[in-house]
């Protein structure tokens, strides 16, 4: 039996005046609603955010989602959208994960959420 590979759906909004009410908006209004109900994801492409940055953003993000289940338990919140929902939490979408970080414009929480994952501390997730 052959594995199946899934390309996420890759939705470019580097369009010139991109605005609401604009064919090219309601075209990728559209892009965007079918990316969520088929994958319920989908990768953007914006040309304006440097490719170093955006293989930054993706590398800090695999390894915060690489830490051990009991280590990522232990930002968990009441909170809807703060803290930690595992990959368990439903049978429709079993491979979910999300990190919600409670005032995250304030540094001092997110460095506070970063000593909780890590307590010898990380220079690449700050």
């Amino acid at each position: 039996m052959a594995s199946e590979i899934i390309k996420l759906p890759l939705i470019n909004f580097s369009v010139p005046n991109l605005k609401p009410g604009t064919p090219k908006w309601n075209s990728i209004k559209i892009q965007v609603r079918q990316a969520m109900e088929e994958f319920g994801c989908f990768e953007a492409s914006f040309d304006k955010i440097p490719v170093e940055i955006r293989k930054a953003i993706f590398d800090a993000s695999t390894q915060l989602f690489d830490l051990p289940e009991e280590t990522k338990l232990r930002c968990s919140s009441e909170k809807t959208s703060i803290g930690y929902l595992g990959r368990n939490h439903s049978a429709l979408s079993p491979l979910y994960e999300s990190m919600g970080i409670a005032d995250a414009d304030f540094s001092e929480q997110v460095h506070s959420f970063t000593q909780i994952l890590w307590p010898q501390g990380n220079p690449n997730f700050r």
